[in-house]
């Protein structure tokens, strides 16, 4: 018996190559069991899949394979400046910061990862940025950790 749970699911996802556009499935499963996330996605290249210990590590290994045949999916997930926290990423949530001129990642400015992003705005893994989200707190403060050296 599987402990997999569906999570959520596309089927109108725009997959980017050059000017080609093509439409793309995607679902995103949780396995409580094995502790991972998969993530499928199904277009006219047929199906790619991968395991990750988070969803967004899983959505990435998707994007790099996709990326390797020249694809980009059209997806917040997919924009230099989304991001998600560490706590983001832990809880196996799709919600990310949108960053803006180096502010820290606030509530009120969030996206969802599987959520449409103009073609013209997405990335290539290796084009995007690696983003460090400090987290707020509900009046504004930013709190940090400081590692000693």
């Amino acid at each position: 018996m599987s402990d997999e749970r569906v999570l959520g699911h596309r089927d109108d996802v725009t997959a980017v190559r050059g000017e080609e556009r093509a439409v793309a499935g995607l679902a995103w499963t949780a396995d409580a069991r094995a502790e991972s996330y998969t993530l499928t996605a199904a277009g006219p290249w047929g199906t790619s899949e991968a395991s990750g210990r988070d969803l967004l590590a899983a959505l990435e290994a998707v994007r790099r394979e996709l990326e390797d045949e020249g694809r980009l999916l059209a997806l917040n997930a997919a924009r230099p400046d989304v991001a998600q926290s560490g706590m983001l990423r832990s809880s196996g949530g799709s919600r990310a910061y949108v960053l803006r001129d180096g502010t820290p990642g606030r509530l009120d400015a969030m996206v969802d990862l599987f959520d449409d992003a103009p073609p013209s705005a997405v990335t290539t893994m290796d084009a995007q940025p690696r983003l460090t989200v400090r987290s707020t707190s509900a009046v504004g403060r930013t709190r940090r950790r400081v590692c000693p050296s």
